[in-house]
């Protein structure tokens, strides 16, 4: 279901005094309006978009934003503070700050940073921000330094400067390739960082298909990662998660059993962990298409 777009709006920017190397753009709030009932665009659009070079003195507080927020530092440093936590900011990380959760920044007095930043809504921003964090309590993320990355927000200051329709529309998907290009460097970077042997967490699953085994169990057991992190790598390397995974395991050592043993159907299920016999027939069947006592009838007949 798509987001309710938020009402029309120019970006909230700070009053920071912008150098001759600086450059802020705030797109009127008539042109956002228009964009925002546009298919080609109304689903991300850009409310202003800026870059602060060696931005001394620079901060902000807004106790209630309407619209989204992302800053890329790229050089320097600075704070940031989000639903009563702070959080440094260094070169190489990203800031995603959503609606309606007070938030305050500043640059670092002793070492002030380079930023890139844009304020964006849309029907689908909270989506982009989703793409790019694992969570909504991800506020600042390492993401690397990336030339592409200030080539990309370069293209979209380059576009926005002109307020007419198609202009716009164009900038407000240049922000999508921005958003997308973040999202895949963030997760390309995790995986580089977080590598997961399948092969030890499939012959941990088949050690224990006995019992039934919570994820974070299994997490801890066979990885270092996160649980979004151990989830999205896994289903990365195979195809589908490792439940979906535990499952298949499962059924088909049920298979084996009903092949090779004379082992009634539910005490197959209790070998393998099923408290409800019945349970494991619907899920017996589910995967292979007939009950248990049907599978084992067919396979005496061939």
């Amino acid at each position: 279901m798509l987001r309710q777009p938020l009402p029309p709006l120019s970006a909230q920017t700070s009053p920071w005094p912008l150098p001759l190397s600086g450059r802020r753009v705030v797109i009127p709030q008539a042109a956002i309006a228009t964009l925002e009932t546009h298919p080609l665009c109304r689903e991300c659009l850009p409310h202003g978009v800026g870059f602060y070079p060696h931005a001394a003195g620079h901060q902000m507080r807004r106790p209630a934003p309407r619209d989204h927020l992302l800053i890329y530092c790229e050089a320097g440093s600075g704070m940031v503070e989000c639903a009563g936590k702070l959080f440094p900011v260094r070169a190489g990380e990203v800031l995603l700050l959503r609606p309606q959760r007070a938030h305050r920044y500043r640059a670092n007095p002793r070492d002030p940073w380079t930023i890139y930043w844009v304020h964006l809504g849309g029907t689908a921003a909270a989506d982009y921000f989703d793409a790019i964090a694992d969570s909504h309590d991800e506020v600042c993320l390492p993401i690397g330094h990336h030339p592409r990355i200030v080539a990309e927000w370069e293209l979209l200051l380059s576009v926005v400067t002109r307020f007419r329709t198609l202009p716009l529309i164009h900038a407000a998907n240049q922000l999508k390739a921005l958003l997308t290009y973040i999202a895949l460097v963030r997760h390309q970077r995790e995986a580089r960082h977080a590598v997961l042997d399948v092969a030890r967490v499939n012959a941990w699953l088949q050690a224990h298909l006995d019992r039934r085994v919570e994820l974070a169990t299994l997490v801890e057991a066979t990885s270092e990662l996160s649980r979004c992190q151990f989830i999205r790598e896994y289903k990365r390397q195979t195809g589908q998660t490792p439940m979906q995974a535990f499952q298949h395991f499962k059924i088909s050592r049920a298979c084996y059993l009903l092949d090779v043993t004379p082992l009634g159907v539910g005490q197959i299920a209790a070998d393998l962990g099923y408290d409800d016999p019945y349970y494991f027939s619907r899920q017996f069947k589910k995967m292979m298409g007939v009950a248990p006592r049907d599978y084992r009838r067919e396979r005496a007949t061939h």
